[in-house]
């Protein structure tokens, strides 16, 4: 093997190989595939030890796609020190590397997906995606630079100063005791750090690689991601990809309750506790507006002409924009009302409850329009491929 490594891309620069990185990748699978084969016969099943690497695990994963990724990288809602403090130290335990620097390569990967800056580009093949980026130095022009509003945290920086200290510690040196404690540091070791990190790490992995191939773009083509259920279930709601990606500032990645999520949930967990507020979100009018571009477009795709589908689109945006406007401002004179009630309690509050009911009963009716016109676009499509197959 050489020392360095060409890009796949029309840059002629040569990246020099990360060894450290090169060595963990490798290695961390071999030692799981021959250690807890090993520990099993040598020591036999212990079910506490299973359920201790499980426990381990889903923590490292949640700190990863709750904390790097949605608080973290996105800033898509706040939360106390506490959680904070958790999200470092238990991400750090996935060998991952710094938030700092996961973050920061995470917010590069949104400015220029799918292009030479993209630090996982999925252009330069699956492989490379998943897992060759790691491989290999970084774009010299980013080396060093990092989002100075992390750089700017504290907590963020003393993480990323002593980055190996809290992985080692967390990801290795913990377990392991755990499972010494339990009855076998083997069997630590074996399943609750080198089994839990392989699994971790390449579930986030996937992420870049797999939704970039593989899944459903229903918000957007303007981009790879794509959605995949399969991905969301094994990385905690995070396979939602090219929801994601239109909407990333959104602290959920899937919008129905009964999306798999998990990630959503604990967030609004430690909402309903007090240790996290802010929560960003998309409005429905603004989702189901990408929806129907999409929607159009596979209808144009399949010969249904794009004169017949136009003033469907234009009757779901509008119903959508009166709804959003209604939705403003009710939420706006909620709080003129609650301003004003303190202001002037007894004079006010009969004359604005009379002002919101009214608003609110316009706003659910325009809600039911627009829900309408959505109805009546998906009946139309069905109709339209009807009528383009037979």
């Amino acid at each position: 093997m050489t020392d360095t490594v060409v890009s796949k891309s029309d840059s002629p620069s040569i990246r020099k190989w990360e060894w450290p990185n090169v060595i963990y990748l490798v290695a961390s699978p071999l030692i799981a595939v021959t250690l807890v084969p090993y520990y099993l016969y040598s020591q036999g099943f212990d079910w506490k030890i299973w359920l201790f690497a499980f426990v381990l695990g889903c923590a490292t994963s949640v700190s990863i796609t709750g904390g790097y990724h949605r608080f973290f990288a996105h800033r898509s809602y706040s939360a106390r020190t506490w959680v904070k403090v958790f999200y470092l130290l238990l991400g750090g335990a996935s060998f991952q590397g710094s938030v700092l620097k996961w973050a920061t390569d995470h917010r590069r990967h949104h400015r220029y997906v799918d292009t030479e800056k993209d630090p996982y580009n999925i252009n330069q093949g699956f492989w490379y995606a998943h897992i060759g980026w790691l491989m290999v130095e970084d774009d010299p022009t980013y080396k060093g630079q990092f989002a100075q509003d992390l750089l700017s945290d504290p907590w963020v920086y003393l993480q990323h100063k002593y980055y190996l200290w809290v992985a080692f510690g967390m990801g290795v040196i913990f377990p392991t005791l755990v499972g010494y404690w339990m009855g076998s540091a083997l069997g630590g070791f074996a399943v609750a750090a080198a089994l839990r990190l392989v699994l971790t790490n390449h579930s986030t992995f996937f992420i870049n690689s797999l939704c970039h191939t593989l899944g459903r773009q229903p918000y957007s083509d303007e981009h790879t991601a794509r959605d995949s259920y399969i991905m969301a279930f094994l990385a905690f709601g995070e396979g939602y990809h090219n929801f994601h990606h239109q909407f990333q500032s959104d602290y959920r990645n899937g919008i129905r309750w009964y999306d798999w999520d998990p990630t959503k949930w604990l967030v609004n967990v430690l909402a309903y506790l007090g240790s996290a507020s802010n929560l960003k979100k998309i409005s429905q009018a603004t989702i189901v507006k990408a929806q129907v571009v999409m929607e159009e477009k596979r209808l144009i795709r399949e010969g249904i002409p794009a004169e017949a589908i136009h003033p469907f689109r234009v009757k779901v945006e509008e119903a959508g924009k009166r709804w959003k406007e209604m939705r403003e401002d009710y939420f706006a004179m909620k709080k003129e009302m609650k301003e004003n009630y303190l202001a002037r309690k007894a004079e006010m509050k009969e004359k604005y409850q009379d002002k919101l009911k009214t608003l609110k009963k316009e706003m659910k009716r325009s809600q039911r329009e627009f829900k309408t016109a959505w109805q009546l676009w998906i009946a139309y499509a069905r109709h339209a491929r009807t009528l383009a197959r037979a």
